[in-house]
């Protein structure tokens, strides 16, 4: 058993080792053999924050847009990705602290409201989908994300990152179930607290 939550949790972490960064991938050689100057640095932010994942598989690709209806704020699409009975843990894993989907996305149209944020987006996404099979329970799917979520404070347009990690229990449907997210929040609250 030990061995299994060993292996949860080193496996997504030789993933994203193995995927090599955008400046390596596309760095370019001239004619003389010498590094010339990096596609990337000429390269778009989607192209340069480009996903990194091993597979190609529903699950990753619906989680994904779940993210980015929720940093443009495409509330129906975000619900969409959800089960009926959907949940979000933020921060937490006590069963008291869940939110159901509905309530977090009325919470997300307040803070958009509230004028703190004028807007959210992603960088340095990594995904992998793994399976937990244990004995004796039906097989579960999980998809997990490691990136930086960033918000661009309305009234100085200082833009605040924060690591972030999400951890999605997905439904036999293909569905979001259980939302687990990870932030680190102090990069947050120090940029507010200075307001």
């Amino acid at each position: 058993m030990r061995m299994k939550i060993k292996l949860l949790f080193l496996l997504p972490l030789f993933a994203i080792a193995s995927c090599a960064s955008p400046e390596a991938e596309n760095a370019e050689i001239d004619e003389s053999g010498e590094s010339g100057e990096s596609v990337a640095e000429n390269a778009t932010d989607e192209e340069v924050s480009e996903t990194c994942h091993l597979i190609d598989h529903p699950d990753i690709d619906l989680t994904l847009k779940s993210m980015d209806d929720y940093a443009e704020m495409n509330w129906e699409a975000h619900r969409a990705s959800y089960t009926e009975d959907g949940t979000v843990h933020l921060n937490t894993l006590d069963p008291e602290k869940l939110v159901k989907i509905d309530d977090s996305i009325e919470n997300y149209k307040v803070q958009r409201k509230n004028g703190v944020w004028s807007e959210f987006f992603w960088t340095g996404r990594n995904a992998d989908r793994v399976i937990l099979d244990y004995p004796g329970l039906d097989p579960e799917a999980w998809v997990f994300v490691w990136a930086n979520w960033n918000g661009v404070l309305a009234e100085s347009g200082d833009t605040i990152t924060s690591a972030v990690h999400i951890a999605n229990r997905m439904s036999s449907e293909g569905l979001i179930r259980y939302h687990y997210v990870n932030i680190d929040r102090a990069p947050i609250v120090t940029a507010l607290s200075k307001k």
